[in-house]
C-alpha cells in the first residue's frame, strides 16, 4: 500500500509527541491505525525512525524518499541545526547499511540527505547565528521544564559546528587611543576605575564602545566612541533599551 502525503504528515506529528514524551508510543501507534489507516509494522517504524534520526543512530526500517523529506525538513524546523545533523549522520549510516545489505544504490536517499546537508553547511554571519541562539535560549526559558530536561536527556554533549561569514570594519587603531587615553582608566558610564589591568602591559581595561553601531551608519571618530567597563559595555548591548 502506497503511503500518502497525508499519512507521512500524521506519521511525522505523532513520532514528535512520542519523542517528547507527550505520547506513549503504544498510543502513537494506535492513533496511526485507528485515524490514519496505517499498519502496525509501518506506524511503528515510522515512529521509531524518528527517534533514530534525532539521536544520530543507525536504523534499518526503511522509509520512502518523500517520507524522509518531510521528516527531516519538519526536524530541522523543530530542533534546529543540532537536530538536523544528527538527523543526517543517521541518514548516511541507514543509506551506508541498506546498500551494503541489499546490494542496491539509494540515489534518492541520498539526494535527500545531500540537500539538507548543504543548509548546514551554508555559510552565515556571526550575528545571526548569535540571534538564533539567544532566540533558542528565550525558547527555552519560556517552556517547560519537562520539555527541557527531555531534551538535555536525548542531545549530545559534543556541540556541532558550522562554517560562519562575517563583514569585519577596519577600524582606526588612533580612535580607539585617544578614547582609552580620554578615559583615563575610568568607565566614561559609570565613573569606576577599570576593573583590572591587562596582563601585557599593565593598562587599566576598558573596551571601546560605538555609540552608534558602525553598521548603523555610525562614524569611527572619538566623537562617537566611549571607554565603558565590560560591565556597561554588556548594559549597553543587552540591557533594557538596548538596540541588540
Amino acid at each position: 500500500m502506497k503511503i500518502t502525503e497525508s499519512q507521512i504528515i500524521a506519521a511525522c506529528e505523532i513520532a514528535s509527541k512520542v519523542f517528547a514524551v507527550r505520547m506513549k508510543l503504544s498510543d502513537g501507534v494506535n492513533v496511526l491505525i485507528s485515524e490514519h489507516g496505517l499498519n502496525k509494522a509501518t506506524a511503528s517504524d515510522f515512529i521509531k525512525d524518528y527517534k533514530y534520526l534525532l539521536d544520530g543512530k543507525v536504523f534499518h526500517r526503511a522509509m520512502s524518499a518523500p517520507a524522509m523529506h518531510y521528516f527531516m525538513k519538519q526536524i530541522f524546523s523543530e530542533h534546529g541545526e543540532h537536530g538536523l545533523a544528527q538527523s543526517i549522520t543517521a541518514l548516511r549510516a541507514h543509506i551506508e547499511y541498506y546498500e551494503g545489505h541489499y546490494k542496491i544504490n539509494m540515489h534518492a536517499m541520498r539526494k535527500v540527505a545531500d540537500e539538507f546537508e548543504v543548509k548546514i553547511k551554508q555559510p552565515r554571519t556571526l550575528l545571526e547565528i548569535e540571534h538564533a541562539f539567544s532566540a533558542a535560549v528565550e525558547r527555552s526559558l519560556n517552556g517547560s521544564q519537562h520539555d527541557r530536561l527531555q531534551r538535555l536527556a536525548n542531545s549530545s554533549k559534543k556541540p556541532s559546528t558550522i562554517t560562519v561569514q562575517s563583514t569585519v570594519f577596519v577600524r582606526n587603531p588612533d580612535v580607539v587611543a585617544v578614547t582609552l587615553l580620554r578615559a583615563a582608566g575610568k568607565c566614561e558610564e559609570c565613573k569606576a576605575d577599570a576593573p583590572f589591568c591587562r596582563v601585557k602591559d599593565g593598562t587599566p581595561y576598558l573596551e571601546v564602545h560605538h555609540k552608534i553601531h558602525l553598521a548603523s551608519g555610525g562614524e569611527d571618530s572619538p566623537d562617537n566612541t566611549t571607554a565603558l567597563c565590560p560591565n556597561c559595555h554588556r548594559r549597553f548591548h543587552f540591557g533594557e533599551g538596548s538596540e541588540t
